[in-house]
């Protein structure tokens, strides 16, 4: 449980990371929202490895390190919505 806890807080991290290197960008926002929504469809899908490709995407974008989930399938895709959520809610943060 304490390894999934830190696992969540650096998700939350990286998302950070992410959400401002793509605010520095031009249309910074619109691309956040556009991924996150793209993700969030994914998700609800079934699609957890398009989701995860999608993530290594923004990482490889912000040039954010990178690391493996090593959760099983039906938890990754609570991480990713956590982590997802976490940009959004840096969005809207900057919106406002």
């Amino acid at each position: 449980m304490e390894n999934e806890i830190k696992q969540y807080e650096k998700a939350i991290g990286r998302a950070w990371e992410i959400s401002q290197t793509l605010f520095d960008m031009e249309g910074g926002r619109y691309v956040l929202a556009m991924f996150s929504e793209l993700v969030q469809e994914m998700l609800d899908g079934g699609n957890v490895p398009g989701a995860v490709l999608v993530m290594r995407k923004l990482y490889e974008a912000a040039e954010v390190p990178f690391e493996s989930c090593a959760l099983a399938e039906e938890d990754r895709a609570v991480w990713l919505s956590l982590f997802f959520d976490a940009m959004r809610d840096t969005l809207e943060a900057a919106v406002f």
